[in-house]
């Protein structure tokens, strides 16, 4: 695997960069995953418009938060995948310890974390996501189809 990738960064409203990163490390928790599929959604050109600074809190970052993909290394302490699971990402997991969350409210949690590197090569998921908001993928369903979920469940919802 070649140590950098390409990305499309994120710097502000109107400035998208493609850029060459170097590839991430997982860190303890962490799960990295190949890209397979990336989308666009209407919440992504309004950031591009004007920034979205709860999605996006730090600039530059890579763009894009609805994907699915590949996972080509685990974190030490990870157990719930392995290199070569297929996995669909829920692009945001609540803390499960604000009062918001404690309440059954996860949607108005205080510390909701996002997971944003779509339109990159790889990203590495935090533990958080790791542990709550990944999908293993059978080998029949495409990927596309997988990341697709996202905006497909704030409609149903």
């Amino acid at each position: 695997m070649s140590r950098t990738m390409r990305a499309v960064v994120f710097y502000g409203p109107g400035d998208l960069r493609f850029e060459e990163l170097p590839v991430p490390t997982p860190a303890a928790g962490e799960v990295v995953l190949r890209i397979d599929a990336a989308l666009t959604c209407g919440t992504d050109v309004k950031t591009l418009r004007r920034g979205h600074p709860v999605m996006i809190p730090r600039v530059p970052t890579v763009f894009g938060h609805e994907f699915a993909g590949t996972v080509t290394a685990v974190g030490t302490g990870v157990t719930r995948v392995r290199a070569g699971d297929r996995l669909g990402v829920a692009n945001s997991a609540p803390c499960a310890e604000c009062p918001a969350c404690v309440a059954g409210r996860p949607n108005l949690c205080e510390d909701l974390l996002f997971a944003n590197g779509a339109y990159g090569e790889y990203i590495a998921l935090p533990p958080r996501l790791v542990a709550r908001n990944v999908v293993r993928l059978d080998a029949r369903t495409p990927a596309v189809r997988a990341a697709f979920a996202e905006p497909l469940a704030c409609a149903m919802l």
